[in-house]
């Protein structure tokens, strides 16, 4: 695929509001650019503990809360109408990792508060006909154990939840819950779960993963970064530690069909939960595709060896099977050009902030 494409990202009618929790993050506020673009009748509530920058449009409405607090999530729905929830809020892998009772505080008591929201809302609103469409964003760190090594291929119908890290354990958690409030009937509920995200923009995250914008983010900004999992250019970990991720543009297109896919399309799969596409690329791979659009940036690239960003690796398969997400109407970058765009995507992003 060349690019994202639009023509089937029709929401459904009765999603005339949608709130975004993590709206101030990255990929928060890409989306509600991208949802402002598609929907020009579409108001968005964007929340996150302090309120998301405003991206100068009336329709979005900025809101600062604590999602900790049950009261402070009940009020982001309170005098709203809202057909649609993206639940990106979170506390990232590394993050999650140093700090073992925030983590499970942000990544799944919060959660619950909002879902709990949510369906009490649903319950006002929506008593008759469609319900809220609730897309809740998870990662691939739900997976782990002896099936999910780099060098595996995850085939989602044999590979069971193993997380190797906290962050993953929280997600898989949050997902059952998500799962169960559309059992029941009381949402219209589904859990994707993102391939690394690339390149972003801004600073660096608590995400293990930050590196691998970073070492194109920084550099093409004449700034250092440090690879955290080589001692040096020379060394082999570059070539054998393998990591999935996506284009930018690519995961905001997946997640807006995420809230327009037809719940009677989604549960034919018998479960609730999607694979985000993406493609396998190494640190070598990135570090050339550097080089190539900025041959003089080598210098600005040290190595230090993380053990903590090590270990988290160890646990990420390098490739899964995307038939599904596919047949869904996902869609994937191509594999031999999709990184190449991804940079291209930062730079010009660079250029237009000139």
């Amino acid at each position: 695929m060349a690019a994202p494409t639009y023509d089937a990202l029709k929401l459904p009618a009765h999603v005339n509001t949608v709130l975004i929790t993590g709206a101030g993050g990255f990929v928060g506020q890409k989306l509600t650019a991208l949802l402002l673009d598609l929907y020009p009748a579409l108001r968005i509530i964007t929340t996150d503990l302090h309120a998301p920058p405003r991206l100068d449009d009336a329709r979005q409405v900025c809101v600062g809360a604590d999602l900790g607090k049950p009261a402070e999530v009940a009020r982001l729905f309170e005098g709203e109408t809202v057909g649609g929830v993206f639940a990106l809020h979170g506390i990232m892998s590394g993050g999650s990792e140093a700090n073992f009772a925030l983590g499970y505080a942000v990544n799944v008591d919060s959660h619950v508060n909002l879902l709990r929201a949510a369906h009490a809302h649903a319950d006002a609103h929506f008593t008759q006909g469609p319900k809220v469409v609730y897309v809740y964003v998870s990662g691939l760190a739900v997976y782990g154990g002896p099936k999910c090594r780099p060098q595996d291929t995850v085939l989602p119908t044999e590979t069971p939840l193993l997380p190797g890290t906290s962050y993953g354990v929280e997600k898989a958690i949050t997902e059952l819950y998500v799962f169960d409030y559309g059992r029941k009937g009381y949402l219209d509920t589904r859990s994707l779960r993102l391939p690394t995200v690339a390149i972003r923009s801004g600073a660096p995250s608590s995400a293990a993963s930050s590196f691998i914008s970073g070492l194109i983010r920084e550099p093409l900004q004449g700034l250092p970064s440090e690879c955290p999992i080589a001692d040096g250019w020379d060394d082999a970990a570059l070539d054998d530690l393998p990591f999935y991720l996506s284009r930018a543009r690519t995961v905001f297109r997946n997640l807006v069909w995420g809230m327009c896919l037809p719940e009677r399309e989604l549960v034919k799969q018998g479960h609730r939960s999607v694979n985000v596409p993406g493609i396998t690329l190494n640190t070598r791979t990135l570090l050339n595709a550097l080089l190539e659009h900025a041959p003089d940036a080598k210098s600005l690239v040290t190595f230090r060896r993380d053990p903590a960003v090590l270990a988290i690796m160890q646990t990420w398969p390098g490739a899964f099977d995307n038939t599904d997400a596919l047949a869904l109407g996902f869609e994937q970058d191509d594999p031999a050009t999709g990184f190449a765009s991804a940079v291209g995507d930062f730079k010009a992003e660079l250029a237009a902030a000139k």
